[in-house]
């Protein structure tokens, strides 16, 4: 289904899952349409990318392309759905953070960075191979899970920018007080002079 066919609406809210994403074949979106076709479950998908029009193909009247969103609209998005889904390996996988952030769980491929982002049972659960049978147990088995809105937005927050600047000074500067410690008390050998 086209953008202009999905609209976000009070019956909808919560009602359905969402998946944000460059549309490219590494990110597996075509395991999570299969899944949700299976499961007839509705399904919106944000983003552009060279494999849409494949993707599309074999996407059922349950699953939504909505193209590109604005900032505003990704928040309402991310806000309104009933869980993110990340289907694919990411390094980060920022957005499935931005959906946290947003008091909203992740059902995530449990491999790179959905590791340290998600916590299951807590901000969301995982499945460890990339098929929709096993996407599917994972949903079927999130159904039965109850999340904490408040709880995901907090753990989320461990990753703010403020508080990964504030980590990196404080261990920066933990680092330097131990080698000057170190160094007053003879542990180091000293610094050679430059020669000029």
């Amino acid at each position: 289904m086209r953008c202009s066919d999905f609209a976000l609406n009070d019956s909808l809210l919560n009602d359905w899952f969402l998946i944000v994403s460059r549309l490219a074949p590494y990110k597996r979106i075509d395991v999570a349409i299969e899944a949700f076709n299976r499961l007839r479950l509705p399904l919106v998908v944000v983003g552009e990318g060279r494999d849409k029009k494949n993707l599309e193909a074999i996407a059922g009247p349950n699953i939504h392309f909505v193209g590109r969103a604005s900032g505003k609209e990704l928040k309402t998005y991310y806000s309104s759905c009933r869980a993110f889904i990340l289907p694919g390996e990411e390094d980060f996988g920022m957005t499935s953070l931005e959906a946290q952030a947003s008091g909203r769980p992740v059902i995530a491929y449990g491999a790179g960075g959905a590791l340290e982002s998600v916590v299951e049972g807590v901000t969301g659960t995982f499945f460890y191979e990339q098929t929709p049978e096993a996407l599917i147990a994972a949903i079927k088995a999130f159904e039965r899970l109850e999340f904490d809105p408040l709880r995901i937005r907090k753990h989320a927050e461990k990753f703010d920018v403020k508080v990964f600047k504030k980590r990196i000074k404080t261990f920066v500067e933990e680092k330097w007080e131990e080698y000057r410690r170190k160094q007053n008390e003879g542990a180091l050998e000293p610094e050679p002079a430059i020669k000029r």
